[in-house]
């Protein structure tokens, strides 16, 4: 028998089961069963790996969860505490165990997603660090137990963060992140002064672990199927494992071994750290996820320092500077810089209602809670006009959701201090009613322009259609995911409450217009099973009994407009949009009002949510009745929709179809004669055959907002950019084999792409930097900046690579459309436009050399011939709300997006009227490209054969110039490169336009109105920050304006006794003199305030915030936690099955 066969044997033999996890020295891991009713375990082998890896002879202990939703993830621990913490997907918990036999947990952090994937503990100041890969963002708590504070430390740049480790002697923070730009980072303990420790040949960096001996880091790629090390300073890389078919997930290190789970077989596998040698690998029945060695050896030091420090939340001992104090969020030092003042905070529940220029908060016990002091402008926030209308929210993730009628969106937003309020749906109508469905994660709206109600993930991708007839003005709306259904009210002609099953089928009518007068918004209460609508017409709030089907009148209140509802406890709660404009309280057990806010000429009152966990049930909990829709659980690729009796349909967003398996969702190519379009908001590429007009989406996952396109025809590759996510990317048509073209920096905005097939080259804008660059499409690696100088707002480019020239437009101060050779040679202004357009799309048509250009502010098309520019013509003067972004020619007609329609349009272009083509299924439209393989103008490369080091670009006549890539120089050759001696200058080309250029563009320009494409379109700042008055505010967003005028405005004075020698004023005199211009600017100052308040504020008793993104503060939002669920501690592990095998025995499916 093979020697390695019989130790595996051995093995089996000898493994001891001996209760619980025990203090000492410990290889543990976390793992999930895959059977259904099995609980998730935390695993450990206990003694010396150098003994039990040679002997095989191990003894298994093991901690088992209460029951079977638990799901243990992250693991870490502190060995001088005897302490082992984790992650608890279920719960959303950090919890932490002290290994003295004992089942009492310490809740750590509560609140947290389901995928904080990263523990860490830093032993000498007393931290935990976790990462959240859900809410991207790194956090650190103090393991203190009268302490639960905790702090956002990292999340600028944060994609997918997953493993993370701490090295406090050194002072090093370590994270790995898997998102669009894999990477590794390095940051100090406070995650600042971050830098990249890997970032090239890296795909899904996943576990991570620190070698504190030899001052390595170790990690898993499981895209790869490696395991590699890379010194501190992020060099000396190696590969010590490769393992093709391998999942590996988390990594443990001691001595020479280290430790790795693998998912898709559920292994945990034990290689040499410097051979790669497979000492051992045990076959798991579970799903193994981090995996930790408890040591005492990689524990060195202890915390005395920080606990002598006396912080009174967290400390922070850097090795160089020594301890030092810290507040969590929602917390601010004093003055001692030790203590902690809590901030303003709200906390779940609560009661948060829209009025229309705000959303506002009371706090759950507002029936009864003292008034003083009460006002809008302490309790509303995101008060910035938007004209808020309907609310939802999701309790679990903190999130609230609300439509904006003023800019037609759907925004989520997180209730925790220092969020963003990102739009997730664009281009909607009126949108009155939203609603969650918290199991599915899906979110329904209604909207009244459209005339229809529609579904989409929370995220606001794959939206679809669920009910489009018979509707006339649709408003509230509420899911009741337990079954399967939606119920909405129509406040038309004829009004009506009716209900559907989730995917708009078996439509029931409710109540009709005969006993209704305009029913608004819903609520169901859970526990009752009982559904409420208002009526402002007919003063009363009604009840349908969901059991039994019988409706009568819950509360009536006479002149009462009853609009928003909510119940919470035994009281009921409405909002009033008449005289009594406001939130109103009534018991109902008395039927009696007994509280009413009301603020009568401010915001109109809109919607009402409770923000309550208890209202939005998990209904299985405890039980067998498991949702077939359940969030990131389902069997549906795109949209899960729920049915009768536990039934399920699964659906697909616009451009794809379901396959014959009825579960996965499939979109077939279109080879030729298409457009290719992007939508930001359905974070979603599409093409649309020009002969039939039908949708097909290109099949990939974009994580953000996809803007400028273009296309590869030779090679069938579309590239895109995206300015969210700050990168330009590649796929085939497909969507399959995506890369990273380039990354581009935090302030970069590239709004148009230009491909040149024939030189394989791309060319794009960037309005953020105002530059003009070029990449080489074969070696993304040798790119440059064209243009640095001179541009204002440059957007869409084309190339013509036959001509060797490009052109682009730029609708800055001095709106033009420019031209150069693609070398970036020769440029000069081709054609100056009208004062204050905004030239967008840009076309041309190759065969004809004619420029057509799409103008978003005068709402026209207009076109130029390239030899001619007499030729100039308007191809259409559009007189109704349009804003143009992309334009494309294809055959005869010109095809345009516009960010006010929900569809593509189209125009002869030689003139006409503007068309509908296509669906009006899309959202938020931007580039656009269209291709015919008979219109394709091909041509020969100027740079075949060329001895260009980096870049051969090309130039009219047959020419082509060398180009450097950026931080390198162009030799005398003409030909060979040279790194630059300062490579802090990256401008290889400066023009001087003979046109005057404007010192700040946004001096004159109104940028609410701009058509921008950065993330301000989509992302807010959303400063939850009380001030007592409106005018505290004013005065100290100004506080820069009186230093301004010190050090530029004020004269140097020098003191004399008495008179000067000139005869001038005495001194008490001059001293009388500017007192009296200080008091009379000081009223100057004053009066101006009041007219601003007056004239834009129309007496609303609370101020606008402005939106800063300088400015961190948030409300605070604090939950009650009444889980009492307790760890359990087995004395064997249930149906033990630790298999040992090699590769060999793996291969031939050999088992034990």
């Amino acid at each position: 028998m093979d020697f390695r066969w019989c130790l595996c044997l051995l093995i089996v033999l000898f493994i001891n089961y001996c209760g619980s996890i025990r203090h000492g020295q410990n290889l543990i891991w976390a793992q999930t069963p895959t059977k259904r009713f099995s609980v998730s375990r935390l695993v450990g082998i206990e003694g010396d790996p150098a003994e039990w890896v040679t002997t095989g002879t191990v003894k298994v202990h093991h901690i088992s969860a209460p029951h079977s939703g638990w799901e243990f993830k992250a693991l870490a621990y502190q060995y001088s505490t005897q302490t082992l913490y984790w992650s608890e997907s279920m719960n959303k918990h950090i919890q932490g165990l002290v290994l003295n036999g004992t089942t009492d947990t310490n809740k750590m952090v509560s609140g947290v997603s389901p995928d904080v994937e990263g523990l860490a503990v830093d032993w000498i100041s007393n931290n935990l660090y976790w990462t959240d890969s859900l809410f991207n963002w790194i956090k650190m708590a103090p393991l203190k137990s009268n302490v639960s504070s905790y702090k956002i430390i990292v999340q600028d740049g944060l994609d997918n963060p997953h493993g993370i480790a701490v090295h406090p002697h050194k002072g090093y923070l370590i994270w790995t992140d898997w998102g669009e730009r894999p990477r590794i980072e390095l940051a100090d303990l406070l995650g600042q002064n971050r830098r990249i420790l890997v970032d090239t040949d890296i795909y899904h960096p996943r576990g991570v672990v620190i070698d504190y001996k030899e001052n390595r880091l170790f990690w898993v790629d499981s895209k790869k199927d490696t395991i590699e090390s890379v010194a501190f300073n992020g060099m000396d890389r190696k590969t010590i494992v490769t393992q093709d078919g391998s999942n590996f997930y988390a990594i443990a290190q001691y001595d020479k071994y280290v430790f790795v789970t693998e998912q898709s077989k559920g292994h945990l596998k034990i290689f040499d750290k410097n051979t790669g040698n497979n000492y051992i690998s045990y076959k798991l029945t579970y799903i193994p996820y981090a995996i930790i060695m408890y040591d005492e050896g990689s524990q060195v030091g202890d915390s005395s320092e920080c606990d002598d420090f006396s912080c009174d939340q967290i400390c922070v001992n850097d090795p160089i500077a020594g301890p030092s104090c810290l507040c969590g969020d929602g917390f601010s030092t004093t003055d001692d810089g030790k203590t902690c003042d809590a901030e303003m905070k709200f906390s779940m529940p609560s009661h948060v209602y829209a009025i229309s220029d705000a959303i506002c908060q009371y706090p759950a016990n507002l029936a009864y809670i003292s008034l003083t002091n009460v006002t809008l402008d302490n309790q509303c926030y995101l008060d910035d006009r938007r004209g808020y209308l309907a609310l939802t929210f999701d309790a679990r993730n903190h999130n609230l959701y609300f439509s904006a009628n003023n800019t037609k969106t759907i925004s989520r937003v997180r209730l925790e201090l220092g969020s963003n309020a990102t739009t997730i749906i664009g281009g909607t109508g009126v949108v009155r009613g939203l609603a969650l469905d918290w199991i599915a994660g899906n979110l329904y709206w209604t909207d009244s322009t459209f005339k229809v109600i529609k579904v989409a993930r929370k995220d606001g991708t794959f939206q679809k259609i669920v009910i489009s007839t018979d509707l006339k003005s649709p408003l509230g709306i509420a899911v009741h995911p337990k079954r399967g259904q939606i119920y909405w009210t129509d406040t038309g002609s004829s009004p009506k409450v009716e209900k559907s099953f989730m995917d708009g089928s078996n439509r029931t009518l409710i109540m009709d217009s005969k006993n209704l007068g305009s029913p608004n918004h819903i609520f169901i209460d859970f526990v009752k099973d009982r559904l409420y609508w208002s009526d402002s017409v007919l003063n009363h709030v009604r009840c349908y009994d969901l059991i039994t089907g019988r409706i009568t009148v819950f509360f009536s209140l006479e002149k009462s407009k009853f609009y928003g509802i909510s119940i919470f406890k035994d009281f009921l709660l409405w909002t009033d949009t008449d005289s009594m404009n406001g939130l109103h309280v009534a018991r109902i057990d008395q039927k009696k009002k007994i509280r009413g806010i009301i603020h009568p000429a401010d915001g109109i009152a809109a919607d009402l949510i409770t923000y309550d966990e208890q209202n939005q049930p998990l209904f299985n909990e405890n039980t067998t009745d498991t949702s077939p829709c359940q969030f990131e659980n389902n069997e549906c690729q795109q949209l899960c929709l729920r049915g009768p009796n536990m039934t399920y349909y699964c659906e697909c967003g616009l451009g794809y179809s379901l396959d014959d398996n009825m579960k996965t969702c499939s979109s077939t190519v279109i080879r030729n004669n298409f457009l290719i379009v992007t939508d930001a908001y359905q974070k979603q590429i599409y093409q649309i055959g020009t002969t039939n007009g039908v949708v097909h989406a290109i099949d990939m996952t974009i994580r953000h907002q996809p803007i400028a396109v273009d296309f590869d025809p030779i090679r069938l590759r579309v590239y895109w950019s995206d300015n969210t996510a700050r990168i330009i990317k590649g796929a085939n048509l497909d969507g399959k084999f995506p890369d990273l073209v380039a990354g581009l920096s935090e302030k970069s905005v590239a709004d148009g792409l230009a491909v040149d097939f024939i030189n394989r080259l791309l060319y794009y804008t960037d309005t953020g930097l105002d530059t003009i660059n070029v990449i080489s499409l074969d070696d993304y690696q040798q790119k440059v900046v064209l243009f640095s100088k001179d541009l204002d707002e440059p957007r869409a480019i084309v190339v013509l690579p036959n001509d060797g020239t490009m052109y682009w437009t730029d609708w800055g101060f001095n709106p033009k459309i420019e031209t150069a050779e693609m070398d970036g040679t020769n440029r000069e202004t081709f054609l100056l436009l009208e004062k204050d357009s905004w030239p967008n799309g840009l076309t041309v048509d190759r065969k004809e050399k004619v420029l057509y250009w799409a103008d978003a502010k005068y709402n026209k098309i207009e076109s130029v011939s390239i030899n001619d520019q007499t030729t100039r013509r308007v191809i259409l003067q559009q007189t109704e709300n349009a804003h143009y972004f992309g334009l494309a020619i294809m055959g005869s007609y010109l095809y345009i997006t516009d960010w006010k329609k929900t569809y593509i349009s189209r125009i002869s272009k030689d003139g006409g009227t503007l068309e509908q083509f296509g669906p009006k299924q899309f959202t938020r439209l931007y580039g656009i490209y269209g291709y015919n393989s008979s219109e394709l103008v091909r041509g020969n490369s100027m740079c075949l054969n060329n001895n260009c080091e980096h870049l051969c670009l090309p130039k009219p006549n047959g020419y082509h110039a060398c180009r450097c890539r950026t931080g390198f120089v162009l030799n005398n050759d003409l030909q060979t490169c040279t790194i630059e001696s300062n490579t802090t200058s990256t401008p290889t080309t400066s023009f001087t336009p003979s046109s005057k250029s404007s010192t700040r563009k946004s001096s004159i320009i109104n940028t609410s109105t701009l058509p921008s494409t950065t993330t301000t379109t989509t992302t807010t700042t959303t400063t939850f920050t009380p001030s007592t008055t409106y005018s505290k505010r004013i005065i100290s967003t100004s506080t820069s304006f009186p230093k301004q005028v010190s050090t530029e405005v004020m004269p140097s004075i020098t003191t004399v006794s008495g008179y000067n020698d000139g005869g001038g004023l005495p001194t008490g005199s001059i001293v009388a003199i500017v007192i009296f211009v200080i008091i009379a600017l000081i009223i100057v100052i004053v009066i101006g305030v009041v007219a601003y308040r007056k004239y834009y504020s129309y007496n609303i008793p609370h101020g606008r915030l402005v939106e800063d993104t300088k400015v961190n503060h948030f409300y605070r939002i604090t939950y009650p936690d009444n889980n009492k669920d307790e760890l359990t501690i087995d004395s064997g592990i249930e149906n033990p099955t630790f298999d040992c095998f090699n590769d060999e025995e793996e291969r031939n499916k050999t088992t034990f």
